[in-house]
């Protein structure tokens, strides 16, 4: 019986030295601590060290992740079991003494959704749920992002993968990976490389799975609801008609040939207040409260309505900093106004364009956008995208999606002024996946010359000026060209709150000071550090469950010139926590608190032409 076991070894041991590309074992069945075991065994090499990767930072996110922080046991091994000396070289790093021996590399990982790394860099940073790691098996539901538990071999990045996961039987793997079920309890993923293997998530869940064939496209929608409140033909529902839109903006069927939602619910207290969703070339992944479908049944779709967009920006057009991602040092893009702003545009103006909603709703819409870019500053937005890992500009990067949106929305109405409503925007991002498509990368420094040259000097003009630039964006004029007015209302004046420190909670669900860096006048005389947990406002105090109520009372009651009291916890010298009181005058803060988008009273053929076009699908695209 030894020498049967011995020769079924060197059998597998054969097999997965000639297979090419990686090969990776995983069994959720073994979750311990919220902790999985991965088995990765990487392609021969030859050198005499090699180097291990997991990412720093992954497409999409814009923020420093760090999954390192969430390794531990860290191993290497021979094909005889034999363990190989490993270096771990940074958070994110391991080098191996190969000598032409690695067979196997093992590891656990941690989750991200519970607590924070073992050790590493930037070990406090929270991973936004949607782009992190869930092994509850407790609840038998795995959120995989593979990016958090899958790493790759210096310089050979570009090899296949195939992933294996063995399962409790009684739960299924939703994915837009290739897929093969071996068993009820083995499934199979493949990958060509390792940026396709990052780019498919999986979530592993009781089943709730409906399919539907969409503009040529196979699309599934996942759902996991602890609580049954939500089903995923309700999900489905909910978003038919805006994919059958989307299909018919992009021309009439998808460019891609399948897409899968994945909706994960959650039934109580988060490490975050953040909610929302991660963007895949084929798939997303929600993160949402549970409800009913009608409570949620909107931030569903309009989440998906963006996501979706993004088969297109920047799976079909984008440059060779995302084509070619650095997931340990990336160079990031200067063109975030076409990811995220064009992205979250088009999923605004397909709606109005193909009936989904009036065009009030649309123009309210961008009137929000309008308020909410009012509070970040008008800086260059090439700049603010190049540099959007670095903390100066981070927390402005929220404004992709606002002023982001108008840039876009600006840039299609230039293009229907100076074509005389014969090109648009769509027509644009239309030519531009034709002449780069999913394989071919534009350089950087290269797009606006390469759009001016589609289209018109005037459009290199506006790019130069308004997004190289950081001059205003020409609202009032753009709105003339198609025969609207923009009406700009009174200025509104609240008392400040909580002087703009970064707050979030902490894993005991605890109101924490996060950030002091963009603190204004009001938050630097209350004096806050970072790591002060609130105990209370005004003699409130602060929970989960009073911090709405606290903070409304607080807007309507507190007056300018109003003592205003913060209790809070700070560690001292001995790292012991003590109540410390803040105090600070309440002081008046203000911007204009509305825009009205109408039809000018008197408009010109050529202004209702314009408008029509821009707003009004054509009878061929419908």
């Amino acid at each position: 019986m030894k020498l049967l076991v011995f020769f079924f070894t060197l059998i597998t041991v054969f097999d997965l030295y000639a297979k090419p590309g990686y090969y990776v074992r995983i069994n959720l069945n073994k979750t311990k601590d919220d902790k999985v075991m991965v088995e990765l065994y990487p392609p021969v090499s030859e050198r005499e060290y090699v180097t291990f990767h997991i990412p720093k930072v992954v497409p999409g996110t814009y923020d420093v992740s760090n999954f390192g922080q969430f390794l531990s046991n860290f191993k290497a091994f021979d094909s005889l079991g034999t363990e190989l000396e490993t270096h771990h070289l940074s958070t994110n790093k391991w080098q191996i003494k190969n000598d032409g021996k690695l067979y196997k590399i093992s590891y656990s990982v941690n989750d991200t959704y519970d607590r924070f790394g073992d050790y590493g860099d930037d070990t406090d940073e929270i991973i936004f749920e949607p782009g992190g790691t869930n092994f509850d098996k407790k609840r038998n539901v795995f959120i995989l992002n593979t990016f958090g538990l899958i790493g790759y071999i210096d310089e050979m990045k570009f090899q296949p993968y195939e992933l294996e996961i063995i399962h409790p039987k009684e739960i299924y793997g939703a994915t837009a990976l290739k897929k093969e079920s071996k068993s009820d309890t083995l499934d199979a993923y493949f990958a060509e490389d390792y940026n396709f293997l990052a780019d498919g998530p999986i979530m592993y869940s009781v089943p709730d799975t409906i399919t539907q064939k969409i503009g040529g496209a196979t699309v599934s929608v996942s759902v996991h609801s602890p609580n049954h409140l939500v089903t995923a033909a309700e999900v489905m529902e909910r978003i038919y008609d805006l994919m059958v839109a989307q299909a018919a903006y992009l021309g009439g069927e998808l460019p891609v040939d399948r897409y899968s939602y994945l909706v994960y619910l959650i039934d109580r207290p988060k490490l975050t207040l953040n909610f929302g969703a991660l963007e895949h070339s084929y798939s997303t992944v929600f993160y949402l409260f549970e409800g009913p479908i009608r409570q949620i049944g909107k931030y569903v779709r309009d989440i998906a309505a963006h996501e979706f967009f993004h088969i297109v920006t920047p799976l079909n057009i984008h440059s060779e900093e995302i084509g070619n991602f650095n997931y340990i040092n990336p160079k990031m893009s200067k063109h975030l106004w076409l990811y995220e702003g064009v992205t979250e545009y088009s999923s605004l103006h397909v709606q109005v364009k193909y009936g989904l909603y009036d065009e009030k709703t649309f123009f309210d819409e961008i009137k929000t956008k309008i308020i909410n870019a009012k509070n970040y500053p008008e800086i260059s937005f090439t700049k603010m995208s190049e540099h959007i890992l670095e903390p100066e500009y981070r927390d402005v990067y929220q404004n992709v999606y606002e002023k982001g949106t108008l840039i876009a929305m600006c840039l299609d109405l230039y293009l229907l002024k100076y074509s005389n409503g014969t090109y648009d925007l769509q027509a644009l991002i239309k030519d531009l996946s034709q002449q780069y498509g999913k394989n071919n990368s534009f350089k950087d420094d290269e797009l606006f010359d390469i759009i001016e040259e589609l289209t018109y000097p005037e459009i290199g003009a506006f790019f130069e000026q308004y997004v190289v630039g950081a001059t205003p964006l020409p609202l009032d004029k753009v709105f003339s060209w198609v025969g609207l007015k923009l009406t700009r209302g009174q200025e509104e004046i609240t008392v400040n709150f909580l002087g703009n420190a970064g707050l979030d909670l902490d894993d005991e669900q605890k109101f924490v000071i996060t950030d002091v860096s963009l603190m204004n006048a009001f938050g630097n005389e209350l004096g806050y550090k970072e790591g002060d947990i609130i105990h209370s406002i005004n003699g409130q105090e602060m929970t989960i469950e009073s911090a709405t109520d606290i903070i409304k009372s607080y807007q309507e009651k507190t007056n300018p010139g109003d003592k205003v009291i913060i209790e809070v916890y700070r560690k001292n010298k001995r790292g012991k926590l003590k109540k410390k009181k803040l105090k600070a005058r309440a002081f008046r803060t203000g911007r204009v608190n509305d825009y009205q988008i109408e039809v000018q009273d008197k408009t010109t053929p050529n202004q209702d032409f314009l408008r029509n076009k821009w707003l009004i699908a054509d009878p061929l695209e419908e």
